[in-house]
């Protein structure tokens, strides 16, 4: 009988709770291996706080620390997957697979605007967290030795979930670290949305208490305002409430740090590998990738034929995948309570596919992938969001009722207590 190996791409939300919730009797039925860039889990719902320097190692969590020791942890770079040979091509090596779990999370989104690559600072893992405090701390040094304000006014570009959480968190760090250094000139923090108000995912008064909140901390919130371009010295916008001769107001933001999180995609990993817009695959109820022809009429030709890949051996979750709401036919924004829950799904269901991989030499055509079939479709039961707005302040909807203050950020500190002792399956 065969022994399938069974293969977890990336260290993230999606792919620790899938490892969390797995009986620990499935692991003799398999080999495991863990592919992922770093040795570590970071929670990446905190590298905001990371970026401020009010945070930092205490986010990370070694992998050996907490998996269990029959999953094998390979620290190699993914660089594409050929589906049809069922094949993960990294740096260091190629690997095969029987069963993949697609986890990698998440990549920056410029959304083609002219400068972002170049002067903009993204915020996306880790490392990138600590760029960010590296800037900040090198422009404070820059202005004691020059006075240029340029230097005092730090630009994150985006007004969502997580550009508010870090303007906020810099809001309130940035000065401290100023005034240590001996710094008596105001510091800036200026917020960058094109709709009409930051924070459009919750509801008009929760996003009016944020914005309110906000520039409480001395933010500068500029809403309706289009990002144009990105400068070496400053962000280019064009204010939809201020009307020149020609149309729209620009101007521009001069700053010799800006930071975007204006906008986020799949890992590009998806891209290489599938050819499918916005670096994700389109999945099933069951958290296959859909035939690939039917991802989108105007994506790329993948590299792969939808014919030749079987999608039961694969499995998509978090950020990398796209998944249907079918009551509001849009897809769920791909958020970290997302990724834990299509995690516990699939450790429910993964014994399964195992046992079929195990007495077949490929998963059969027949595996089911309807509503009448004994596996349960994937259901998402949103528990509620809470955004912090520095460390003292937070909104959000919990069971329907909406929360604000304190209370939310006692709420979200819970949620990341939880999570932290969840994971720690290798005890």
């Amino acid at each position: 009988m065969k022994t399938p190996h069974i293969v977890f791409l990336g260290a993230g939300y999606a792919t620790l709770s899938c490892i969390a919730n797995l009986p620990k009797s499935i692991y003799s039925t398999a080999r495991w291996t863990l592919i992922t860039k770093d040795s570590i889990h970071y929670e990446s719902i905190l590298l905001h706080e990371v970026a401020s320097g009010y945070k930092d190692k205490e986010i990370l969590h070694k992998l050996e620390d907490i998996l269990p020791k029959d999953i094998e942890i390979v620290q190699d770079c993914v660089r594409t997957i050929n589906a049809s040979s069922k094949q993960i091509v990294c740096e260091r090596a190629t690997y095969s697979y029987d069963i993949l779990i697609l986890g990698l999370g998440f990549a920056s989104d410029s959304f083609g605007i002219s400068g972002v690559s170049a002067y903009a600072l993204p915020l996306t893992n880790y490392h990138q967290a600590k760029a960010i405090r590296a800037k900040i701390e090198a422009n404070l040094q820059a202005y004691k030795h020059t006075n240029d304000e340029r230097y005092l006014r730090f630009v994150v570009c985006g007004g969502g979930f997580s550009g508010c959480e870090l303007v906020a968190t810099l809001a309130q760090e940035i000065p401290k670290q100023a005034k240590k250094l001996g710094i008596q000139e105001a510091v800036e923090c200026v917020c960058i949305e094109a709709l009409d108000n930051v924070l459009p995912m919750f509801s008009p008064n929760l996003a009016q208490k944020g914005r309110a909140y906000l520039e409480k901390l001395g933010v500068r919130v500029l809403s309706a305002s289009k990002i144009l371009s990105v400068l070496e010295n400053g962000v280019q916008i064009a204010c939809g409430n201020e009307q020149g001769q020609n149309g729209p107001q620009t101007t521009l933001i001069e700053s010799f740090c800006t930071i975007w999180t204006a906008g986020v995609q799949g890992n590009l990993v998806i891209a290489n590998s599938f050819g499918t817009p916005k670096s994700k695959l389109i999945t099933t109820p069951y958290l296959h990738p859909k035939p690939l022809e039917s991802n989108d009429s105007n994506a790329t030709k993948a590299k792969d034929s939808s014919t030749d890949i079987d999608v039961d051996s694969i499995f998509v979750l978090g950020d990398c995948g796209a998944l249907l709401d079918e009551k509001t036919q849009r897809f769920y924004p791909p958020t970290a309570q997302l990724a834990q829950q299509q995690g516990i799904y699939l450790a429910r269901i993964l014994p399964s596919y195992i046992q079929q991989v195990k007495t077949t030499s490929t998963l059969e055509s027949t595996t089911p992938l309807d509503s009448s079939a004994p596996i349960p479709p994937f259901s998402y039961k949103p528990q509620g969001t809470i955004c912090s707005l520095g460390y003292c302040y937070g909104i959000g909807e919990v069971a329907g009722r909406e929360v604000s203050g304190l209370i939310a950020i006692a709420i979200k500190r819970a949620i990341e207590w939880r999570w932290r002792r969840s994971i720690k399956v290798n005890k």
